[in-house]
């Protein structure tokens, strides 16, 4: 969540911790190691995939409720995806700075600090033995979605990026991967202006997109909403970055 606008933040915590407490095993990773990234130690789970051969990977981010309130379901999706042949990854970037949440006031100043974790965070994955360092992506939801975006404008080893209810708050921009963009249309924490104003930048640049905007879903967005985004997750994935590669389509 990002700093600008008013709400009960304490409330939206308690809502995302009812959705993810309640299933424990989702809780635990398949592996756990670490990276180093601006003189700290950054611990981030793997769940590789069962197939053979070096696998694309997806780096999963999540918002500033960290990962006791991950928001989008991102362990479930890393379970999901991994069964799926990618090799997923999910970062605790809050390591950084030494936070396991973050109010909005507290976001911008240390976003470089995040998105430089990020940016490790990519280097530790490309090398690792069972991923196609040719072909990593980025998702995330809010927080996660700023990070996403911020690191692949930045970052050309950044093939795709799914972002839901994030925003790209930077000047000048260069590049862009093929990118999916959820929003909710009554979202008061990051205004749907945002997901306009990308898609503007998107198109001007002549990147590939998708983006659906959620006539009634707020910031958080509800399980129906999240049942349609994981499908068009799944088809965005297959038409930009196939779990294998011959399955890409332009």
């Amino acid at each position: 969540m990002i700093p600008g606008a008013n709400f009960a933040w304490l409330s939206v915590a308690a809502l995302v911790l009812g959705a993810t407490i309640a299933t424990p095993s989702a809780q635990a990773a398949t592996t756990r190691g670490s990276y180093v990234s601006g003189g700290k130690s950054i611990t981030i789970d793997a769940y590789p995939s069962s197939k053979p051969g070096k696998r694309p990977a997806l780096i999963l981010l999540h918002g500033s409720g960290g990962l006791l309130f991950p928001g989008f379901d991102l362990r479930d999706r890393a379970r999901d995806l991994s069964a799926q042949g990618y090799a997923v990854f999910l970062p605790h970037f809050f390591n950084r700075t030494g936070h396991f949440m973050v109010r909005p006031s507290g976001v911008h100043e240390n976003l470089p600090a995040w998105t430089s974790t990020v940016r490790d965070a990519i280097t530790y994955v490309a090398a690792q033995p069972n991923v196609d360092a040719s072909r990593i992506g980025l998702m995330g939801h809010s927080l996660g979605g700023y990070l996403s975006l911020g690191a692949a404008a930045q970052d050309s080893r950044v093939d795709v990026v799914i972002e839901a209810s994030g925003a790209l708050d930077r000047g000048e921009i260069k590049r862009m991967p093929p990118i999916l963009i959820l929003h909710g249309a009554k979202d008061k924490t990051v205004p749907v202006t945002k997901a306009e104003h990308l898609e503007s930048l998107l198109q001007r640049l002549g990147v590939p997109y998708q983006k659906h905007i959620y006539p009634d879903e707020a910031h958080i967005l509800s399980r129906a909403a999240m049942r349609d985004a994981t499908q068009r997750i799944q088809r965005f994935l297959t038409k930009y970055f196939p779990a294998e590669s011959s399955a890409a389509t332009n």
